[in-house]
């Protein structure tokens, strides 16, 4: 990723959810105070059921972002779902050829780790234009970290819980858990060789977190992983009384691992959360609950 100066062309895409032009204004106020130039692609205001157009729209709208040599960044403009119906649409051999970072959260997780795993091409997750900025004012957290990636900053962050001891440097790859999952099994799920695991999720029962995380356990090369940063899972409550608290699924699962992880990592479905890359080299010192990237 090159610096984002002013006057930059950023794109604007719905991978995921359908838009409405009104949810955007704050965002795009907020660009504009950054001397950013927005720009729609063509079918981002397009439905089809919950998602932003069909998947053919939404993937040739990702597409032409890529395309456009005067576009410096990709955002996608909401979560929701179907960002992994496109991945089978979108044209990687131009995704390589025209690397650009693509910011997300959520569900913005199938795009990032696919267009990664396909093409070595670096996202950021923990930012999305309408998520947050359901107020005017974005979170100073989550802008004073945006603008650090806008500027190509070093960020660390000393923050969290620790897990298991010792440091580990790798490329960042994860996100939202559920949607990681999705990716389980197709080309798109990135190779854990070497990675350090970011996962979050929202609104998941604490079983089916443990089940996901079991799936993740059974992918190729897990136990060649570098280690693990749990950011905040939210409202995941148990089932039935004794399922098990998120902090005792998560307890169990590193039981066994020989990994620096730290879990509560300020990133999630949360307010005052970090942006982070997909696809690029961090560094995780679970002794000091600290992450540099």
């Amino acid at each position: 990723m090159q610096m984002l100066n002013k006057g930059d062309k950023i794109a604007i895409v719905a991978p995921s959810g359908f838009i409405e032009s009104e949810s955007l204004q704050n965002g795009l106020n907020w660009f504009k105070r950054q001397g950013l130039e927005v720009v729609f692609m063509q079918n981002v205001f397009a439905r089809y059921r919950y998602m932003g157009g069909s998947d053919e729209q939404r993937a040739a709208d990702i597409n032409q972002a890529f395309a456009g040599e005067d576009i410096k960044a990709i955002f996608c403009a909401r979560g929701g779902a179907g960002a992994v119906k496109v991945l089978d649409k979108l044209d990687y051999e131009l995704i390589k050829k025209n690397p650009k970072p693509i910011f997300g959260l959520s569900d913005s997780t199938a795009l990032q780790n696919a267009v990664y795993a396909k093409t070595g091409n670096v996202s950021y997750t923990g930012f999305l234009p309408i998520y947050d900025f359901k107020t005017p004012d974005l979170d100073e957290v989550t802008a004073h970290s945006l603008l650090n990636v806008f500027n190509l900053a070093k960020q660390t962050v000393q923050e969290g819980t620790y897990l298991r001891g010792g440091k580990a440097r790798g490329i960042m790859v994860g996100g939202c858990l559920s949607v990681l999952c999705s990716l389980c099994g197709s080309a798109y799920f990135p190779d854990l060789q070497n990675k350090i695991l970011l996962l979050e999720d929202v609104g998941e029962k604490t079983y089916r977190l443990e089940n996901m995380l079991t799936q993740l356990k059974y992918q190729k090369n897990f136990s060649k992983i570098k280690g693990i940063v749990f950011g905040k899972f939210t409202k995941c409550p148990e089932a039935d009384e004794g399922d098990g608290t998120v902090e005792e699924i998560i307890s169990d699962f590193v039981n066994d691992l020989n990994v620096p992880v730290i879990s509560d990592f300020p990133y999630g479905h949360i307010h005052g959360r970090y942006v982070l890359p997909i696809g690029k080299e961090v560094i995780l010192d679970a002794d000091k609950v600290q992450l540099e990237f």
